[in-house]
């Protein structure tokens, strides 16, 4: 009877592990796939939106398909509110700009989950269809397509003679702005002005749900005369597919003035060259110089030191507490003033570990002179979230604010 019953726990036992390995009981699962838009025109920006639903202890991850007739930028991942059924729901999105007309489709693709023992499940994705009109009649192809601005970022409003001034032109919208061509600036800056560029910069981020683009062309401005130079703003046209119309951005006219001087006429050195000390041949030197070398050595310590701690009280008085400045940031959520405010305060925690004053730089300035890649993102992330169309996670750039800050 002993053996009876253990063979029949057994059989019960392989029942059960063969019914749980059973591909058919695990739990069940739902994939969405949609685009935010049925129809755009060529070069429009179009969100595609895989959702999962699944259960909590499993990790979901998605493998895209090639986006052929697309350039594809990716958006973040993100987990949504739980299904009323207790799963967990994950977000993958791509921002997709459709690169020739008519009906595009979207390759199928797959998800794959792995369970918390490192079981695999694969889930098979849909594909999708697109119907991407050509512009309108009359628009030339060549255009930008998407809402744009243009803005200028001039490293001061003045610069001495023989001297560059460092000038940033920078795209900002929704649109496919790395097919914009540089800006021809020597005709409105004029025979006075030579002009001689960097390589641009691209940079995507998120803003609402949506791709938000940048292209920065950053060029250094070097003036033949003195007195005052004038440029009238830039102007850029782009198709709004919106409106359905062509549109024209401006940027802010630029306007700064050239003083007399050479490079050669700045101090590079805040002590005077002592003049050498005659040689003796009568009588032994070498005791009177070791105790000159020591003299002076002490000086220019001491002198360095006080120079040192001057400098320093200067750039405390100019400089504003990083915690001042994220708490009046942190207060200004809401308004037109927040991503400015929270600006100035990761500039304060770039003074702060780095030494230099941060407050005129731009993000560029502040990388070349050796700040945290971190610092720089982040200044970046909000010079975006303040020119894009629509308001970015406010409460994301606080908390990356704070994690920078170490508050």
């Amino acid at each position: 009877m002993t053996a009876a019953r253990a063979i029949a726990l057994l059989a019960l036992s392989l029942a059960l592990a063969a019914r749980a390995a059973d591909p058919s009981d695990a739990p069940p699962l739902a994939v969405t796939v949609k685009v935010d838009r049925d129809g755009v025109f060529l070069h429009e920006q179009v969100v595609l939106t895989i959702e999962i639903v699944h259960p909590a202890d499993a990790r979901a991850s998605w493998e895209p398909p090639p986006f052929d007739g697309f350039w594809a930028e990716r958006l973040g991942t993100r987990a949504l509110p739980d299904d009323p059924s207790g799963l967990h729901r994950t977000e993958f999105r791509r921002a997709l700009f459709p690169t020739r007309a008519g009906e595009l489709e979207i390759a199928p693709s797959k998800l794959v989950l792995v369970g918390d023992r490192g079981s695999e499940r694969e889930v098979a994705v849909p594909g999708a269809r697109v119907r991407v009109r050509p512009l309108p009649a009359g628009v030339p192809p060549d255009l930008l397509v998407g809402h744009l601005e243009i803005h200028l970022v001039v490293g001061d409003d003045r610069v001495r003679l023989g001297k560059s001034l460092a000038l940033a032109v920078e795209l900002a919208g929704e649109a496919n702005v790395w097919d914009a061509q540089p800006p021809a600036l020597e005709p409105l800056l004029g025979p006075d002005v030579e002009v001689f560029p960097d390589p641009p910069r691209l940079s995507i981020g998120e803003g609402a749900g949506r791709a938000t683009t940048r292209r920065t062309f950053s060029f250094s401005l070097v003036p033949a005369r003195a007195g005052r130079v004038h440029m009238a703003p830039l102007e850029l046209v782009y198709f709004d597919p919106a409106a359905g119309k062509v549109e024209t951005a401006r940027s802010e006219a630029l306007a700064f003035d050239v003083f007399e001087g050479s490079a050669g006429d700045e101090p590079r050195s805040p002590f005077k060259k002592r003049p050498p000390v005659a040689e003796r041949e009568d009588w032994p030197l070498w005791p009177i110089l070791l105790v000159t070398a020591l003299m002076f050595g002490g000086s220019v310590t001491y002198l360095w030191r006080l120079r040192r701690a001057d400098v320093g009280q200067l750039q405390q008085a100019r400089a504003p507490s990083p915690r001042i400045a994220f708490d009046a940031a942190r207060a200004a959520r809401g308004t037109s003033d927040f991503h400015a405010l929270l600006a100035r305060a990761v500039r304060a925690g770039v003074h702060a570990r780095h030494h230099f004053d941060a407050l005129p730089l731009t993000p560029a300035e502040i990388a070349a002179r050796g700040a945290d890649r971190e610092a720089v993102d982040l200044l970046e992330a909000l010079d975006r979230a303040r020119f894009a169309r629509r308001s970015a996670d406010e409460d994301a750039l606080l908390e990356r604010a704070r994690a920078y800050l170490k508050l």
